[in-house]
């Protein structure tokens, strides 16, 4: 009875080896096919035949172009930034000497902004700031508004 129990135990231990391998080669299959199909999703729609292969060559071809597109990009941006530092730098040439304490555009302080002092500025910029919805019906004010 003793040969017949390690005959009948080593083949149940080979039938666990051979589910576990079985069960292993169905997980490794079904995600290569979840690859594929996330593969496809993200590639552009085309009238292709969609095998394994003409996929791959797709998504090859796909990824060139993106990287020749971002090529591109990158070079028009540097162009862009250059023109822009071009600009600046005339900006400033011609701008008005007392306007050079001014930093350009994109260049900030971190001082707080104070509030604009009271007085007669700040009466006249509320009164500027009067739509003619609020109040008597003009748009600007007149000669009688203080001399304004």
């Amino acid at each position: 009875m003793g040969a017949a129990y390690t005959e009948n135990l080593a083949h149940s231990r080979k039938e666990a080896t051979r589910r576990q391998r079985i069960e292993a080669e169905q997980r490794r299959r079904d995600e290569l096919r979840d690859g594929y199909a996330r593969l496809k999703e993200v590639l552009p729609i085309s009238n292709q035949k969609s095998n394994k292969v003409s996929l791959l060559e797709r998504a090859t071809n796909h990824i060139v172009h993106l990287e020749a597109t971002n090529r591109e990009l990158q070079a028009r941006l540097a162009q862009l930034e250059q023109e822009m530092g071009r600009l600046r730098a005339l900006n400033e040439k011609i701008s008005l000497p007392s306007s050079s304490e001014t930093p350009s555009p994109g260049v900030f302080d971190a001082r707080p902004i104070s509030p604009p002092p009271d007085g007669p500025l700040q009466t006249v910029v509320q009164r500027v700031q009067h739509t003619p919805s609020e109040g008597s019906g003009r748009s600007s004010p007149s000669m009688s508004d203080n001399g304004y």
